[in-house]
């Protein structure tokens, strides 16, 4: 009785003594702003912006001159039937100029539509931003769950093998069965397998860990919250969410970009006022310099057209098709705020339960233990709480870690997981150092909206 009742008692004291702490090494702040810093997908978002904000540059060239030169150097051989022959040279230089005065303010919607897509861009890039940084966080919850369900899979193994040697020596020393080690044996070979799929699921997460962030995990500590950035109902969060979340105000964006794309597109076929200048000169290697000049107003009107040009109708369609697609992430959104709330408030009732699931199930292990001693319990029934005791532990560390994971996964549905948000240590940037573009409807107006800067 007393071989049995010390190692019992031992195993369930290391069991207990479980402590699911990530230690101290990489802190969460520590891991997004690595993934930040580091994550291609978000660079090449700020590099996207980059090339939108040069489309507004494009467009605002559409009221600047065209300026060329020209030149040629002409020498002609003519042979006669004599077998003489004469050779003529001829020479020209010029200078064009050619300037759009008025295309039925077409350029000035092509103007406007680059600016929108200028600011889709970086609504976009705000949005990939999020992404990247609840991917990294959800990367860094994993691995500490896992690594704290390998720690207690393999603090099981240890009390089943304790237990299986127990069985052993009691059926040495007449007391125990057959059965007895036979079923300590069978929950042995559960528990090494159990353990097994534990380390293979944390080989997994952290390899989601390293594409997620950019290097490997070491010792992780959480030193973040996000309960802050939470509101107190679903209705102010799906509030914040139609208000600040870039994908919706890139989808609103996008809707005004399709707007002016289609009213340049009806713009195209109206009046179109020009002007054209040219100078020469020639005759330098000849006999006799001359020069001329021109100078001309030039206007178009379309009349009559036999077939509607499809140019408007896709034009159209373009901007039907973004209204709907706007419509649609609002739907996702609303259902990611939705689905994120009750993931975050569940999980916390899950903590609560699975707190005092694991107090009792401590207890009731200890009173089997108790009742194996006078007889009353066999060692299956030991095993089997043990078992219990092993899954709700297991779910306590998984409510406590998946409530993380909601709280982040809340705050992006609502559009708010940002380097700026979360106060990270980094300078918001764009792939080439410089700063984070800004919208071209806020107060800093991009450079490129002065046309003729690209001149001086």
């Amino acid at each position: 009785m007393c071989l049995r009742n010390w190692t019992a008692r031992a195993a369930l004291a290391a069991a207990i003594a479980i402590v699911p702490v990530a230690g101290y090494g990489q802190s969460l702040t520590q891991v997004l702003v690595h993934a930040y810093e580091n994550s291609p997908t978000l660079a090449s978002a700020f590099l996207s912006v980059r090339a939108a904000g040069q489309g507004i540059r494009s467009a605002e060239g559409a009221y600047l001159p065209s300026v060329g030169a020209s030149a040629s150097v002409n020498a002609t051989y003519s042979p006669n039937m004599q077998g003489d022959y004469t050779i003529s040279t001829s020479d020209q230089f010029g200078l064009s100029y050619n300037q759009t005065l008025f295309d039925n303010f077409a350029s000035d919607a092509a103007i406007r539509a680059a600016r929108e897509n200028y600011d889709a861009s970086v609504h976009t890039a705000a949005n990939t931003e999020q992404n990247v940084l609840l991917q990294a966080a959800t990367a860094f919850y994993n691995v500490i769950l896992n690594r704290r369900i390998v720690d207690i899979r393999r603090e099981n193994l240890g009390f089943v093998q304790t237990q299986l040697e127990a069985a052993r020596d009691r059926l040495e020393l007449g007391e125990g069965t057959r059965l007895d080690v036979a079923q300590a044996e069978s929950s042995q070979a559960q528990a090494q397998a159990s353990y097994q799929a534990a380390v293979n699921n944390l080989t997994t997460s952290e390899a989601q860990f390293i594409s997620a962030v950019g290097m490997p995990p070491a010792s992780l500590s959480d030193n973040m919250s996000v309960a802050r950035l939470i509101p107190n109902s679903v209705d102010a969060a799906l509030a914040l969410a139609e208000q600040t979340h870039p994908a919706l105000l890139a989808s609103a964006a996008q809707i005004r970009a399709a707007t002016f794309q289609a009213e340049e597109t009806v713009a195209s076929f109206g009046p179109n006022v020009s002007l054209s200048a040219s100078a020469g000169m020639g005759g330098f290697t000849g006999d006799r310099v001359a020069g001329q000049a021109q100078i001309g107003l030039s206007l178009s009107i379309p009349i009559y057209t036999p077939t509607r040009d499809p140019a408007v109708e896709q034009a159209n369609i373009a901007r039907m098709q973004s209204e709907v697609q706007a419509f649609a992430n609002r739907d996702q959104v609303y259902e990611a705020v939705r689905q994120a709330w009750a993931g975050y408030n569940s999980a916390y009732s899950q903590i609560q339960s699975a707190t005092a699931a694991v107090a009792a199930t401590r207890l009731a292990l200890e009173a089997v233990i108790d009742q194996s001693e006078v007889g009353q319990a066999t060692t299956l029934d030991i095993l089997d709480a043990r078992a219990t005791l092993l899954t709700v532990e297991e779910q306590l560390a998984s409510a406590q870690v998946q409530r993380s994971i909601a709280a982040f996964s809340l705050v992006a549905a609502m559009g708010q997981l940002s380097a700026t948000e979360l106060a990270l240590p980094v300078i918001p940037r764009a792939a080439d150092g410089t700063y984070l573009p800004q919208p071209a409807s806020a107060t800093t107006i991009p450079a490129s909206q002065d046309a003729w800067a690209g001149l001086r």
